[in-house]
């Protein structure tokens, strides 16, 4: 009804036309995208990339940062040193031969257990440590035994040098270390220089096997009967000879052992016969060989 009655108000000639228009096809208008280089604010957040993570949940999480690991020397710097006994190794002949960690025990120290106290202090002055010393040698380890333990069980640390050297190797400290075991006292080994381990590392000799002798004995018998049983063996034998006895114990060594190779200090190595070694020195006073041997 309501296009009949449109009709009939066109007029004529509009009709005609619509009439004679040709009838098309509704088509929809294409929808066109223009993409473009920045995304809106609303969106930049989402559109930035993440790190990717192996584990899913750690995937909203930040990574965490390694922990710092500081230096050795800072991280010991900081831990204080716990009660006990210190058996600290020295320099044989050379004050720089002496670690870090030495030096650190021994300024750290309440007391300082020394074999001489006038070598000693030697060495104390030239690094500046203040530590109180107090002596103990062969002649008054039994002595100072308790008084020394008294002060460990009271929670103090004690440091033990020898005059050159790690004590308790042919030098006092061993009966001292015993006892501190057997009262359940912290014995903590400064590793450090050693006359042992120096002059066989440069003598050639093998070092697969040997024996430390240390020092003979002071009988004639006892020690005569311990070089027998040195030159029986096919091991490295390494003894520790006080420069006065030197002679000694070239001419009672000379008499049992076909060959040996001796050490010399100063860089320098003797190689060959005892006896060839006495005719070397035979004219030159022992007393004089202490600063060679």
């Amino acid at each position: 009804m309501r296009l009949r009655q449109l009709q009939l108000q066109l007029p004529s000639s509009a009709t005609s036309s619509l009439r004679a228009a040709p009838s098309r096809p509704w088509r929809p208008t294409p929808f066109r995208f223009v993409p473009t280089l920045t995304p809106p604010p609303s969106l930049s957040r989402s559109l930035s990339p993440r790190p990717r993570s192996f584990c899913s949940s750690s995937a909203s999480r930040p990574l965490p940062e390694p922990p710092s690991v500081a230096a050795p020397e800072e991280s010991s710097k900081r831990a204080p040193l716990k009660p006990g006994l210190y058996l600290v190794g020295t320099p044989i002949g050379n004050l720089e031969d002496i670690t870090l960690r030495a030096l650190r025990v021994l300024r750290s120290a309440d007391v300082i257990l020394s074999e001489d106290t006038r070598h000693s202090g030697k060495l104390l002055h030239h690094y500046d440590i203040k530590t109180p010393l107090l002596s103990y040698h062969k002649f008054n380890e039994h002595q100072r035994e308790h008084t020394v333990l008294k002060r460990l069980k009271q929670g103090e640390i004690v440091a033990l040098i020898s005059d050159a050297g790690t004590p308790g190797i042919s030098d006092p400290g061993t009966e001292l270390a015993k006892s501190c075991v057997e009262e359940n006292i912290p014995v903590i080994p400064i590793p450090g220089p050693s006359a042992l381990v120096a002059a066989l590392s440069a003598s050639g000799l093998s070092t697969e096997e040997f024996t430390f002798v240390g020092f003979l004995p002071k009988h004639s018998g006892a020690r005569r009967e311990r070089l027998l049983i040195s030159a029986n063996e096919a091991k490295t034998q390494i003894f520790y000879v006080p420069p006065h006895k030197l002679h000694q114990f070239l001419e009672e060594a000379s008499t049992i052992f076909i060959e040996s190779r001796y050490r010399r200090q100063k860089d320098a190595l003797w190689l060959g016969k005892l006896l060839r070694f006495m005719k070397s020195f035979g004219g030159v006073h022992w007393g004089k060989l202490k600063k060679h041997f």
